[in-house]
């Protein structure tokens, strides 16, 4: 089954699919909304990279995200940019992103590594010797996960 498409109802505000990835690359975090076996969703506050088409999260080895993942593998994660607050207009400037795929926790400790390097040198590039240190420090007790983008969605009021 693919991700979800509804139309956008502002279509003037929409971006093409390459802007929308381009924005997802700069932002610096968002928000990964999954749905536990009760059906409630749960979202939460995440910091990101991308590696091509994928997203790479982290996390602990245990908690309700990764039960979550664990019962149902679709995700959206949402990001939003630019966003500024115009009070005499009663409106806000913004840019925003939604994505739809699949999580896969990764097993691989190979994979696990790479993916962490693009996390950690995402936002501390100044720094891979204590990125690598870091990783093999922590990569017995850290978890991540891969998110492929099946659905990318963008909106913007500049």
């Amino acid at each position: 089954m693919s991700a979800p498409s509804h139309p956008m109802r502002r279509r003037d505000r929409e971006l093409s699919e390459a802007e929308a990835l381009s924005l997802l690359g700069e932002a610096e975090w968002g928000v990964l909304a999954t749905v536990d076996e009760q059906g409630w969703p749960y979202a939460v506050p995440v910091n990101h990279a991308t590696v091509g088409a994928d997203l790479i999260i982290h996390c602990a080895t245990a908690g309700h995200k990764l039960d979550n993942l664990a019962f149902n593998p679709k995700v959206s994660y949402c990001v939003v940019t630019e966003a500024e607050t115009l009070p005499l207009e009663l409106a806000t400037r913004y840019a925003s992103v939604i994505v739809f795929g699949q999580a896969k926790l990764l097993t691989d400790d190979l994979e696990k590594r790479e993916a962490l390097r693009a996390l950690g040198l995402r936002f501390a590039a100044a720094h891979p010797d204590l990125v690598y240190r870091e990783i093999e420090k922590d990569l017995f007790r850290t978890a991540v996960v891969r998110i492929r983008i099946e659905r990318a969605t963008g909106k913007a009021r500049r």
